[in-house]
């Protein structure tokens, strides 16, 4: 079993982090099935929208390297560009946009399967709440996302993501 250098590590994770936002707020824009029409709708309008994420990666390997605690970050999307909380510290993504945005218009959009579950609120403001199953060539992602009724706007989100490979 190869281990890769902690270095290493970080940074897989820092580009994971930063795909997982991508694929989260810009799917592609080309022909969609018909019962994700809504959540593609929502992950468009987070492409245009500046926005601030948090993020809590409670993998148990994650949790063994933190003290027995999930690890807690940030990303802000604004002008274009994605900034990560790494450290403490905010560095611009190891992945321009450009390059997010052409791994992602890779994917066959028309095989994700999407379901609305419940409608509720978040914070008072009235939510439908739908998951969204991606499988890419990595790994498969599913996401419950609470889509605001009004603004049309991801407001929260939870994703389970099982990477298919580790990097060497």
């Amino acid at each position: 079993m190869n281990r890769t250098p902690r270095s290493k590590q970080r940074r897989f994770r820092l580009v994971g982090i930063a795909a997982g936002a991508v694929l989260l707020a810009t799917p592609q824009i080309r022909a969609q099935a018909s019962s994700c029409a809504t959540v593609h709708s929502a992950s468009l309008k987070m492409e245009a929208t500046p926005y601030h994420m948090y993020f809590v990666d409670s993998a148990k390997a994650v949790e063994a390297e933190n003290g027995g605690k999930p690890k807690t970050s940030e990303a802000i999307s604004v002008g274009g560009a994605m900034y990560l909380l790494s450290h403490g510290k905010w560095v611009k993504s190891p992945l321009s946009l450009a390059d997010m945005n052409a791994e992602r218009d890779k994917h066959d959009w028309t095989k994700d399967r999407c379901t609305h579950l419940l409608d509720e609120s978040v914070n008072g403001e009235a939510a439908s709440v739908w998951r969204a199953h991606v499988v890419t060539e990595m790994s498969a992602v599913d996401t419950d996302m609470w889509i605001s009724k009004s603004r049309g706007l991801v407001l929260k989100a939870n994703s389970s993501i099982f990477t298919t490979w580790l990097p060497t």
